[in-house]
């Protein structure tokens, strides 16, 4: 995810992101890191994703990394943007 370039540019504390998108501080930085546990990709739902881009006032698009990930083995989705 794009989530820590995007909260630099704009100047943001994870503090700040955290306590307005509703999530733990704990929660956050592995989304930044995108992992939930040391070599196990970061899977969050859907609401705290929608919760952080409207933290950072972007679109869904913007905050995840293109191409996605498919949801069978080695498939790639392209998204709109990428």
């Amino acid at each position: 995810m794009n989530m820590q370039r995007l909260r630099i540019s704009r100047g943001l504390s994870q503090e700040h992101v955290t306590y307005e998108a509703g999530l733990s501080r704990y929660t956050y930085q592995k989304f930044e890191k995108g992992e939930s546990m040391p070599g196990t990709p970061a899977n969050p739902s859907l609401r705290n994703i929608m919760a952080i881009a409207q933290v950072l006032g972007v679109t869904l698009d913007e905050l995840l990394l293109s191409p996605w990930p498919g949801l069978h083995a080695r498939q790639i989705i392209h998204s709109p943007n990428g």
